[in-house]
């Protein structure tokens, strides 16, 4: 009985671990489509440490489940009892009990760790055996991705394409899959290839109007703010020196401006006492309304003031004091806005009779304190008469003031029949402010223009406006920009510019192939552009076989021992797989069905080819109905925080932030070293140097010339490598034979010793191939003589290495053997990013290149 009950309990124990394996390959597969599916530019920017995490989580999890395949499949009591003699003569009982608890454990540990790692090997392995062909096939393919995820492509002849776009259900698996599809099927690689010229006008250029719109704009219109405030001072600034530079030594207008200051005193003196009289007329009605109040605040002041005055303890002293007090109340008072109330008393003026009532006392002192107010308000004593005014200091003073508000400075004591001191205040302040005034200007400007008197457009074509101009746009700014130019029109402007070195161009062009050869500019690029194509398909096969050799493994342990588990189990596997994903292959938008049609339009050149685009028409069905159903899942969302959770750490002491390594990525980095021999001892392993600078020669139509890969040498070309770009054609082909003769003694002397019991060097010898060496042979021998001697190309080469930029892009000239010269930096998956999204490199142009080839 107990028997029994550990062995059914063994088997649910086993069908709820697979449960938990199954649900984990579920979450690596539907991470691996959301994040494929994501732009290059998130793939390899903000999420590419989610890519390495969850590119080791597949290889650690379906490595697992392979291992375990592997043990349970293979490792058996026969074949134990066969490699292990001393296992030999024992019994069964003995062996099994060695094999399930010591041996295949340890087979299993070894199997897993062994599999890690080489699954890592065999890609990149993939990547490295990889031809130029494939590699261009599969930057093509990611350029189609992101113009593709941005709905702005079609491919004339494959309309289902098009529809999966518009289906945001479908429009994930595709646009993930697709570098995989087109590195993996040739047909769809070649139809993107044709179609390549057409996207990609379409395409950059909605790209680049979103990058104009997003980042020019802003700027222009920052440009546009500054430009308008510094033209508004500069026309201001301008506008006084003008006027301070003509009345500088002019007689004319200093009289005139005398005759005008003169007029404008009088105006002033004569305002001044108008406004005085008119005062003084109004004296006995000022105020009133706060005497008359019985509420007003001032009123209770009063009756304040009158009850302490006529205290019976209050005697002359104290009256005094209470009369001071509120003359100075009185005086003082203001109103909340800073107004003055406008009456002013002496204490010996504060009338405290009882004989009147308060309001009639205060009325009273109002008129005789707005009259006292007056007087001193305007300097105007109570006895002068009009004609005595005029005459009098108060009017010189308003005189003098009025000189010195329009800075004209003339001594206190001046009078009115001084006419050649107030001549001389103007001259004095005219002279040297000209030139105070642009100094004025120089320092408060931004654009500190040296020279005045410019009109709108001398201002904008001013060098200091350009320079300003091109600061601020940046890689926005064209030469003809000018200010005031339309946003649309300039708009068009720079979009009918940024055809140079274009990234779509280079990767269509002719000669392309050659740049993906070893050594070659875009070689790095056309790896990582294979790893992300390899990485998907690679994960979910391996993923697949792991699930399904384990589920078959099962079924096997289970059906001698208990039939009816076994039939829980395929009904939770037809359940869990067969329906979701026979509803996926026989929809009416099955991926296989659109696989087929594609298959016999564009892949009718190699049954192989088409038989594989079939087949992976059903492998993305199988992946459509398990992402389909699974990809809300919640073991989902807790594998996925758990992935890519941040690890690092910060110091309590030191406030550090420490990163903390995976263990299994320690793990595995040192295995991928250890194993990489094995590449290379089966010929797969692809290890070339990089050349100190990559030479890529476009020609007019942009369009490859030439590569070329450049060795220095103590600041000499030590050698150079010419890709054969015409490696498809008669001619290419012809270039590669062997026919001039190579007349080294001393080499050939050695090569006889060195492979006299080579039968492969007998047979060159008799077919005439030993010392002799090809066209391209002949090309990289002279290119590097040539180089030597064109010390201005050799120098230019030099500086790129020193900076650090192993790429020089030459741009022909029209009707010209000169260049615009480009230098940039190593072409990888951060420029694939780059270039997609800005239709450019990160290249910058050199001035004045004298560079020739």
């Amino acid at each position: 009985m107990k028997s029994k009950l550990f062995e059914h309990f063994i088997i649910v124990f086993i069908l709820a671990l697979f449960s938990v394996y199954v649900c984990l390959e579920l979450s690596l597969n539907v991470l691996l489509i959301d994040l494929y599916a994501q732009p290059i530019q998130q793939v390899f920017g903000e999420f590419s440490l989610n890519a390495e995490r969850l590119e080791l989580f597949g290889r650690v999890l379906s490595g697992f489940g392979l291992a375990l395949c592997i043990t349970t499949f293979f490792v058996n009591s026969k074949r134990v009892k066969t490699l292990l003699p001393s296992l030999a003569d024992k019994d069964d009982k003995y062996v099994n009990k060695q094999l399930n608890w010591k041996i295949r454990p340890l087979v299993l540990l070894v199997a897993w760790a062994l599999i890690i790692p080489s699954l890592r090997v065999a890609v990149d392995t993939a990547v490295n055996i990889t031809s130029n062909e494939g590699k261009l096939g599969a930057v093509r393919a990611i350029v189609y991705k992101e113009a593709y995820l941005a709905e702005v492509v079609s491919i004339e002849g494959f309309p289902e394409l098009d529809n999966i776009a518009s289906d945001p259900n479908r429009k994930q698996l595709m646009v993930a899959m697709i570098p995989s599809l087109a590195y993996l099927s040739t047909g769809f690689n070649s139809l993107i290839g044709s179609n390549l010229e057409s996207m990609a006008n379409q395409f950059l250029l909605s790209r680049q109007e979103d990058v104009f719109i997003a980042e020019a704009l802003p700027r222009i219109r920052q440009f546009d703010r500054v430009y308008e405030q510094e033209f508004s001072q500069y026309k201001q600034a301008s506008k006084e020196y003008v006027t301070a530079f003509k009345r500088e030594n002019n007689y004319a207008l200093i009289e005139a401006e005398r005759v005008a200051l003169l007029k404008q005193a009088n105006t002033n003196i004569s305002d001044h006492w108008k406004e005085y009289s008119e005062a003084l007329l109004t004296a006995g009605e000022f105020r009133e309304s706060y005497a008359t109040d019985d509420e007003s605040v001032l009123r209770k002041e009063f009756s304040e003031f009158k009850r302490r005055y006529w205290d019976s303890d209050c005697k002359r002293d104290c009256r005094d004091r209470n009369r001071q007090l509120f003359a100075d109340y009185i005086n003082n008072l203001k109103f909340e806005d800073g107004e003055p109330f406008g009456i002013y008393l002496a204490p010996d003026e504060i009338n405290a009779s009882k004989v009147f009532k308060s309001k009639y006392n205060l009325l009273g002192m109002f008129d005789r304190g707005r009259v006292n107010y007056l007087h001193r308000h305007y300097g105007i004593p109570e006895d002068m008469e009009y004609e005595q005014y005029l005459s009098s200091t108060i009017a010189t003073q308003i005189a003098i003031s009025t000189f010195k508000s329009g800075i004209v400075n003339v001594s206190n004591d001046w009078t009115f029949d001084d006419h050649q001191q107030l001549r001389n205040a103007i001259e004095a302040k005219y002279k040297g402010r000209a030139k105070a005034i642009w100094n004025e200007y120089l320092a408060s400007s931004q654009f500190k223009l040296p020279k005045p008197r410019l009109d709108r457009v001398a201002f904008a074509r001013s060098d200091v406006v350009k320079q300003f101009a091109s600061d601020t746009l940046g890689p926005f700014y064209l030469s003809s920009f000018t200010p005031g130019i339309s946003e649309q029109n300039y708009k068009k402007k720079w979009l009918g510019q940024q055809d140079n070195i274009s990234f779509i161009k280079m990767v269509t062009s002719t000669a392309a192939t050659a740049a993906f050869s070893p050594g070659g500019s875009m070689h790095k690029l056309g790896k990582d552009a294979v790893t992300l194509a390899v990485i998907p398909p690679f994960s979910i096969v391996a993923s697949l076989f792991a699930i399904g050799g384990l589920f078959l493994k099962i079924g096997l342990y289970l059906y001698p021992r208990h039939k009816g588990y076994l039939s829980v189990a395929i009904v939770g596997g037809v359940l869990a797989f067969a329906l979701p994903v026979g509803a996926s292959l026989n929809s009416k938008s099955a991926y296989n069905q659109m696989m087929a049609n594609f298959a016999d339009t564009y892949s009718t050149e190699s049954l192989l080819d088409q038989g594989f685009t079939m087949g992976f028409g059903y492998v993305m069905d199988i992946e459509n109905g398990i992402h389909s159903t699974y990809r809300r899942l919640a073991v989902i969302d807790v594998v996925t925080e758990l992935l890519y959770a941040n690890t690092d750490t910060q110091d309590a002491a030191t406030g550090e932030i420490i990163s903390r390594e995976n263990p299994f990525r320690i793990y595995d980095d040192f295995a991928h070293k250890q194993l990489q021999f094995i590449p290379n001892l089966l010929g797969f392993q692809e290890v070339v140097s990089p050349f100190d600078t990559n030479i890529t020669v476009l020609k007019q139509d942009l369009n490859v010339g030439a590569y070329m890969g450049v060795r220095l040498a103590d600041n000499k070309v030590k050698s150079v490598s010419m890709p054969n770009f015409l490696e498809h054609t008669n001619i290419g082909v012809l270039a590669e034979q062997k026919y001039f003769y190579k007349p080294k003694v001393s080499e050939l002397a050695t090569n006889f010793i060195s492979n006299y019991d080579d039968p492969i060097y007998w047979f060159n010898l008799s077919q005439g191939s030993v010392g002799k060496k090809s066209v391209i042979d002949k090309l990289e021998t002279n290119m590097v003589s040539y180089l030597n001697n064109n010390e201005e190309t050799l120098a230019l080469l030099n500086s790129l290495k020193s900076k650090g930029h192993n790429n020089l892009i030459l741009l022909e000239l029209e009707n010209s053997k000169r260049y615009r010269c480009f230098m940039l930096k190593s072409l990888d998956a951060a420029a694939i990013s780059q270039s997609i999204s800005l239709n450019t490199f990160d290249y910058q142009e050199l001035p004045k290149c004298k560079a020739t080839i």
